[in-house]
């Protein structure tokens, strides 16, 4: 499997002549004798056979998605997300036909790939480095939610925001003479804010994301971090048997309901660790199965 990143490039506008007709631009997925090609509105990237590493589909029994796994460079997801309209024009048998020749492309070349192609570092020096945000060449991340509370916490924000300005409005209100003014200014100032707190805090963590977001699960040629209860750990690939999905009470509390979460199985078959499936942006069966990909290509 190769270590690099997919060639990903923004694309602008040519000057070509008036007369001259513009190729349209790729919007979907592109497959040829080098490898896959994925096209969006503003950019477009492509794979080459040893970079793709698998695919899911999504849900299994009635797939909507085929996610074709790819080492793309953070903060974009492992994957090119491809949908029944992203096909190739004259492309039959759908999602499920994209998805076997795919596996049939990656049999050909061998399960297991053919190593690094660099130096690797070691699990101390790699955990050092995810933990101190520095990059670590071809390592993958994927999508992050806000974990376990995290909707319950936003809710409460906006409920205080809201409360805050509904009374400020409120006391502005009251000097106006007339209950029903008062009540408008009060409503008004409840949505003002609540408003502008959300419109804040997207623009606040849009511009530190790049360097602040959580770093859940990395996947690396040199192994992976994974972010369990009792702190970050790093692995090599040949100390886990598997990831997989399961369920388990939250941390410190046994006798809470059992909640989903990613399974870290070591190599003689004990729990690692779990992470519970709120700190992830996408379906946790879709996420096991990028990481089992990962670890299937790069395990020894």
């Amino acid at each position: 499997m190769d270590d690099a990143w997919v060639e990903e490039e923004e694309r602008v506008p040519a000057n070509v002549s008036p007369n001259a007709t513009p190729a349209p631009p790729l919007l979907g997925l592109a497959l040829d004798a080098e490898g896959v090609r994925w096209g969006e509105p503003g950019r477009e990237a492509r794979a080459r056979w040893s970079q793709v590493f698998g695919v899911v589909l999504h849900p299994p029994e009635a797939p909507k998605r085929a996610f074709v796994l790819v080492p793309r460079r953070p903060p974009a997801p492992p994957w090119f997300a491809v949908r029944e309209a992203d096909l190739p024009a004259g492309w039959e048998g759908g999602l499920e036909a994209l998805a076997g020749r795919v596996r049939e492309r990656l049999g050909q070349r061998g399960y297991r790939d053919g190593g690094a192609q660099r130096p690797l570092l070691d699990r101390e020096t790699l955990l050092k480095r995810v933990l101190a945000r520095g990059e670590v060449p071809g390592a993958l991340e994927v999508p992050v939610a806000a974990g376990p509370g995290g909707w319950w916490r936003r809710s409460l924000d906006l409920v205080a925001a809201g409360s805050a300005g509904g009374l400020a409005g409120l006391y502005a209100g009251a000097f106006t003479g007339s209950a029903l003014l008062a009540i408008g200014v009060a409503l008004a100032g409840a949505t003002v804010g609540a408003a502008v707190p959300v419109f804040l805090t997207s623009k606040w963590r849009a511009t530190r994301s790049r360097h602040r977001r959580p770093r859940v699960l990395v996947l690396a040629p040199d192994g992976c971090v994974v972010g369990l209860p009792t702190g970050p750990e790093a692995f090599g690939w040949g100390d886990l048997a598997r990831f997989g999905v399961g369920e388990a009470p939250p941390p410190g509390k046994p006798s809470a309901p059992p909640r989903p979460c990613l399974e870290v199985v070591r190599a003689d078959g004990s729990v690692a660790g779990r992470i519970d499936a709120a700190w992830f942006a996408e379906p946790l069966s879709l996420i096991a199965s990028v990481a089992e990909a990962y670890r299937a290509r790069r395990g020894s």
